[in-house]
């Protein structure tokens, strides 16, 4: 089989657009619309409730006044007045919910037109033109991001304006409760739960700046180790040269692709950082920045299992002639390279594992490099030993592997930059069993990801339905309520539930905030590393793929990952601002209604019971729109790994079934749960 073909069915794989596609897919857990629209109408009808109960008799909390002041509170002297205060927060905020989101959706349009020219840049065989157009083109992205910072962050302070004065309103009756005979335990660890809430949202955001800030320096390590290993490698070993771009592209793209998901799919309970089953703190930043080495380890190990062939070392190919280099030395700097990298990373639990990897691989490359000499390498026992040896650590660096895409949610289908395709489009001969198997393994990968992944998601939508169906038994309980029968325990209850709803808005909006700054920092790497280091590298024209290239291919890279947040986004606004114009405004409009009249007015009851029924009415048309989309992810994620399967089954020798198991096995290893990677939806 051509390897020619192999490389076309590949590449048809992984276009851009695809790999956009397989980002949706993966994160559809966790940045999807239904996260900012399903407790919606429920917290509109919430606020309608309220309104009501403000009609019963008033009363002052002053003598609950917190320590320091009333910060959000105007009106302590009613309580009417501040549940009315809470309604018209409430109204604001949606209001402008959906005012912003469709202005980010409008900027969001235009990413994809600047990505195409920063691409058709990038092709053009102009180093000139790359140095002088590319940095305006990059700035219109950062520009549109930092535009969609300050919308997000406008949206997220409304609804956080929101949960601040609840709060108060509930921290300043719940002092006051001696006076009132109030007993409010639930409502003041509701409070807890909330302010631990926010510490940690706080300190997700500090992580999450600080993991992309430590992009830039890592780039440029990139480019260094790339420079040195391309310079000491002599002309002749293009597969391992191929091998070697190929996993330190791979590495980069898992690198920044981790960084985005590490942040898209942040729980705010664990701030990325859990711990494993021996006690060991599990920072997903520092752990992003370990799995991302698994494409390199990965390359390595294939190059050594390129070695063998029928069971026997092909020791003819160790050395270079013209300079007298053996591959396994050079082999074994690449990894001595990574293990220097890896050792200066926060501990985390893949850290061990990737250090054994190295470890074993660096003792092997020795041993290799001891027996090539003529007439050391006749041991049939020990040349056995080696081969079994090259296996068992391919094995483990698949599972390291795999283990990887797992944490990171990186497709095992990587985009293939410009350059690198252009060079393996170039290259000839036929694919040798380890790109056979190598495409084996990427499809088995791919099947554990989307099966993950949709489990991931029901989980999602299950958790997301059990949050509703507390809401709606409160709500239930609030609209039976006649006026002579609430309360004031009835009411404080009321509002601390009100108080979880607006807060998961709120926390929502704050992942938007994050989605852009994400871009930011990214667009600003770009800029300031990798651009700048291209225009200080000159082109070796010696080399099919030199450091020119490579620096043009992670700039692509980043204008990649830039753009599939922004894609990302994008998909969520325009799906908000469509389903918020059909079943949310008309229900902000009679919130705002309700609120304009007396509660003696004979209007105010139906009213009332007219914004209950459509805000009811609208959660029921969410609800199928969010099963409708259920459907949908389940044909998109059928559809993409069918295509899969069909391109490289149509191009791949049939696998036997020892082969194909062995694959699963490795595969499934390496996917396998932490009790913590599911604990978030139950």
């Amino acid at each position: 089989m051509a390897s020619r073909e192999l490389i076309k069915a590949t590449s048809s794989l992984i276009k851009a657009s695809q790999c956009r596609e397989d980002t949706a897919i993966l994160t559809q857990a966790h940045a999807n619309w239904e996260n900012y629209l399903t407790p919606a109408p429920m917290s509109i009808a919430f606020l309608g409730e309220l309104v009501f109960i403000s009609s019963k008799q008033d009363f002052s909390i002053r003598e609950g006044n917190p320590e320091g002041g009333f910060k959000f509170i105007k009106y302590p002297d009613s309580f009417r007045a501040c549940l009315m205060q809470v309604c018209n927060s409430g109204w604001r905020a949606f209001n402008q919910a959906h005012k912003n989101m469709d202005q980010i959706f409008l900027h969001t349009q235009n990413v994809p037109t600047y990505i195409k020219k920063t691409v058709q840049i990038l092709l053009q065989n102009d180093d000139v033109l790359v140095k002088s157009l590319l940095p305006d083109i990059l700035d219109s992205i950062a520009n549109i991001s930092t535009s969609c910072v300050e919308l997000a962050k406008s949206v997220e302070n409304k609804f956080l304006d929101v949960t601040e004065l609840i709060t108060e309103l509930l921290e300043t009756c719940t002092c006051a409760k001696q006076k009132y005979g109030s007993h409010l335990e639930e409502v003041r660890k509701m409070l807890e739960n909330e302010k631990c809430k926010s510490e940690m949202l706080q300190k997700e955001s500090r992580q999450a700046e600080e993991a992309f800030k430590k992009l830039g320096k890592q780039l440029e390590e990139a480019n260094k180790n790339f420079q040195k290993a391309i310079d000491s490698m002599p002309s002749g070993w293009d597969i391992i040269r191929m091998n070697f771009v190929e996993g330190l592209t791979n590495s980069i793209n898992s690198l920044f692709g981790g960084a985005t998901n590490a942040t898209i799919t942040a729980d705010s309970r664990d701030t990325h950082t859990k711990y494993d089953t021996s006690g060991i703190p599990k920072d997903m930043f520092a752990t992003n920045d370990i799995v991302s080495k698994s494409s390199m380890l990965l390359a390595i190990a294939q190059s050594l299992i390129g070695l063998i062939q029928k069971d026997q070392i092909e020791w003819s190919k160790f050395l270079d002639e013209k300079t007298g280099q053996l591959l396994p030395d050079w082999l074994k700097t690449q990894i001595e390279n990574v293990l220097s990298n890896i050792k200066d990373i926060d501990q985390c639990p893949a850290k061990p594992q990737a250090e054994k990897i190295c470890e074993q691989g660096i003792t092997i490359c020795s041993d290799l490099s001891a027996l090539a000499p003529e007439g050391k390498h006749d041991d049939d026992a020990k040349n056995k030993e080696l081969i079994q040896r090259i296996k068992k650590l391919m094995t483990s660096a698949q599972q390291f592997d795999s283990s990887g895409k797992k944490d990171t949610k990186t497709s095992a289908f990587s985009l293939n930059p410009p350059g690198m395709s252009k060079a393996r489009s170039e290259s000839s001969g036929s694919a040798s069993q380890t790109e056979t198997e190598n495409a084996r393994f990427r499809i088995e990968q791919m099947k554990v990801q989307l099966a993950s992944a949709s489990e991931m998601y029901e989980k999602s939508l299950e958790k997301m339905e059990e949050k509703n169906r507390g809401l709606a038994k409160t709500l239930n309980k609030m609209r039976k309520l006649q006026v002579e029968g609430i309360d004031f325990d009835t009411t404080i209850n009321m509002l601390a539930e009100g108080l979880t709803a607006m807060g998961e808005l709120q926390e929502k909006w704050h992942k938007m905030v994050q989605f852009f700054q994400m871009v930011s920092n990214i667009i600003d790497t770009c800029l300031k590393t990798s651009l700048q280091d291209f225009v200080k590298t000159a082109r070796n024209p010696h080399l099919k793929y030199d450091s020119s290239m490579f620096l043009k291919d992670m700039i692509y890279q980043q204008a990649f990952q830039a753009s599939n947040i922004a894609n990302l986004v994008n998909m969520i606004s325009g799906t908000y601002t469509e389903v918020s114009s059909k079943y949310l405004m008309d229900r902000v409009g009679s919130l705002g209604r309700l609120m304009a009249l007396d509660p003696k007015d004979p209007h105010f009851k139906n009213e009332r019971l007219k914004l209950a029924e459509s805000c009811d009415d609208a959660e029921n048309e969410i609800k199928a729109l969010v099963l409708k989309n259920k459907e949908l992810y389940k044909a998109r994620t059928k559809a993409r790994l069918e295509k899969i399967e069909n391109e490289l089954n149509a191009v791949l020798p049939p696998p036997s079934e020892k082969e194909t198991n062995k694959l699963r096995e490795i595969v499934a290893s390496g996917f396998q749960d932490n009790p913590e990677d599911l604990d978030q939806f139950e």
